[in-house]
């Protein structure tokens, strides 16, 4: 056999382990180096598509499809929070000392700053909830450092002010991506009742978010209350760590749904009942996180802003107790699978001929 012919031989068999263990793959694999040529991409797709429907099992069936996809992206989130949540603790610290000074300063110069980070940690929330019983509550969010004049009030024309604050950034090498009027809207016509100005700019990998406005209460005539907000952008890579996780996870998710399909088959009524519809009643209860999720994770790298909160945060907010229950009943759909699985099952399916369910 010749080095190449060695090579995609090998190749073979990585992609026959999309196939079930069994004779099936052995005769495809033998059937297919007997041949001689190396085949062509169509052919190696259409290997891997088959033998990821081989290993749900029940041939007949279209449903076992269905719920190997929504298993499939329910743990492709799942792994891709745990990939993204890990990188995310590698992306630099927002910056102190007079880096920190510099930003400040280049914003409100010659004012005196009062700042700090809205969280110690990488994520804020108001509530503080972080147990299994309570989870995060709606406000869970990257953490930011906030920041503003001591006070709040800054003495000069909002939109003169706003305009020459954007102008020394651009200066400082950030990226003032818009200005724009902030306000109340009048009902009677539509328009714009406006009171302030707003900005964000980026740089570096940080985001900074600036709002001025003269309509807080207790703000001196001829003042505005001004605040500022330092945010990270995702970096590339961590969205990459993210949807390498997300595949692993698809993979995971379609394999461990084979699993329990092909050991449930020929299990008892009782046995099957148990371990589908904990599997059903935990993909309603994940499903909302799931979708949001997986929209939230395709949508992350085309954001140009920073990230305000990570994909997977209705997993831990609303409706954090689904996310737990769900969890739970899908273990016992496995539990019940891996019960029913046995030596007695497994050579009933070898006597009684096949048929979909």
């Amino acid at each position: 056999m010749s080095a190449a012919a060695g090579r995609w031989g090998r190749s073979l068999g990585w992609v026959l382990r999309a196939y079930p263990k069994g004779t099936r793959r052995d005769e495809l694999l033998g059937t297919l180096r007997e041949a001689g040529t190396r085949p062509g991409p169509r052919i190696f797709l259409n290997l891997v598509r088959h033998g990821l429907r081989a290993r749900l099992g029940r041939p007949g069936s279209r449903v076992v499809v269905v719920v190997a996809v929504l298993v499939a992206l329910t743990t492709g989130l799942g792994f891709a929070a745990v990939a993204s949540r890990i990188a995310w603790s590698g992306v630099r610290d927002y910056p102190s000392g007079d880096r920190l000074a510099g930003i400040t300063g280049t914003l409100f110069p010659g004012v005196a700053i009062e700042g700090g980070r809205s969280a110690t940690g990488l994520f804020f929330d108001y509530s503080e909830h972080s147990t299994l019983l309570h989870g995060h509550n709606e406000d869970f969010e990257f953490a930011t450092y906030d920041f503003a004049p001591s006070g709040q009030n800054v003495a000069a024309p909002y939109r003169t002010w706003t305009d020459a604050a954007a102008a020394r950034l651009t200066a400082d090498g950030w990226d003032v991506r818009d200005v724009w009027p902030t306000g109340a809207t009048v009902i009677a016509t539509g328009k714009l009742d406006e009171d302030g100005r707003a900005f964000w700019a980026t740089r570096d990998g940080l985001s900074l978010e600036f709002s001025a406005s003269t309509n807080v209460v207790g703000t001196p005539p001829g003042s505005f209350y001004a605040e500022a907000h330092l945010g990270r952008l995702a970096p590339r890579w961590v969205t990459v760590v993210g949807g390498a996780g997300w595949l692993v996870g698809v993979l995971f998710g379609w394999f461990l749904t084979g699993y329990v399909s092909r050991r449930t088959e020929w299990a008892s009524d009782a046995a099957r009942l148990a371990s589908h519809a904990a599997a059903g009643i935990g993909l309603v209860l994940l499903l909302p996180a799931t979708l949001m999720g997986t929209l939230g994770l395709i949508a992350e790298p085309l954001r140009a802003d920073r990230i305000y909160q990570p994909f997977w945060w209705l997993s831990v907010t609303w409706g954090y107790g689904c996310t737990v229950f769900g969890v739970l009943l899908g273990l016992i759909a496995i539990g019940a699978a891996t019960v029913a699985g046995t030596r007695e099952n497994r050579a009933r399916a070898a006597e009684e001929p096949r048929a979909g369910a």
